[in-house]
């Protein structure tokens, strides 16, 4: 080896001691860098999509869960409830969860107002539940109010929950496994109220979705 005349040692042998960097190892570190830039970016929104699924209540427990206060609803009046005065009340009732929004009129089809009460649907979610007796049907018909928060959901073909949005419809089967006539449950966001409809036929159903509209 022969140094230069001050000492140092020649260029090319310089350049032949000095550490090679591997082109593979510059990739893996930029990619690494980027990974990294990426999860600080979109880590706290994925939190905040998570959370925000947790809060999520498929429409068809919300329509169970209305039928079963339903159901209540009807032991209640057997056993001497006076709906007249539950019915009196029905402006704070539904002040108290959706705020002036008075029960909706079906007198067109033949259905007036019988009973009301304030249920909880889901934990923490109230509605104003008004049931209905006439048209000539011994089954009732309920409708109840809930804000329109964005947290119901529906489901696809594949299983995939999607919010239902202003104006999206929903409309469903309940079969409690006794073997009586299901109940058509049909449900309509409107951006401020969602509205849950128990009736005793898709035909009943279809003529209260026109009246809600």
């Amino acid at each position: 080896m022969q140094e230069t005349p001050d000492g140092s040692l020649p260029r090319n042998d310089r350049e032949s001691r000095a550490p090679r960097i591997s082109p593979a190892a510059t990739v893996l570190t930029l990619a690494a860098v980027a990974f990294a830039v990426l999860v600080g970016v979109t880590g706290p929104r994925l939190r905040d999509r998570v959370g925000s699924v947790q809060q999520d209540h498929p429409l068809g427990d919300l329509a169970a869960i209305a039928a079963m206060h339903e159901a209540r609803a009807g032991a209640d009046a057997l056993g001497g409830r006076e709906r007249d005065a539950a019915l009196a009340r029905l402006p704070d009732l539904t002040e108290a969860t959706v705020g002036r929004r008075g029960a909706p009129d079906l007198s067109l089809a033949g259905w007036q107002p019988d009973d009301a009460r304030n249920v909880e649907l889901a934990p923490g979610v109230m509605g104003t539940m008004v049931l209905y007796r006439g048209n000539g049907s011994a089954a009732p018909l309920s409708v109840t109010m809930l804000p329109d928060r964005g947290q119901a959901v529906r489901y696809d073909g594949f299983g995939r929950a999607a919010p239902i949005a202003p104006g999206d419809e929903w409309l469903e089967l309940l079969d409690d496994g006794s073997g009586e006539r299901p109940r058509a449950a049909y449900a309509l966001a409107d951006g401020r109220v969602l509205w849950i409809v128990l009736a005793g036929s898709r035909g009943e159903a279809a003529q209260v979705a026109r009246l809600l509209k």
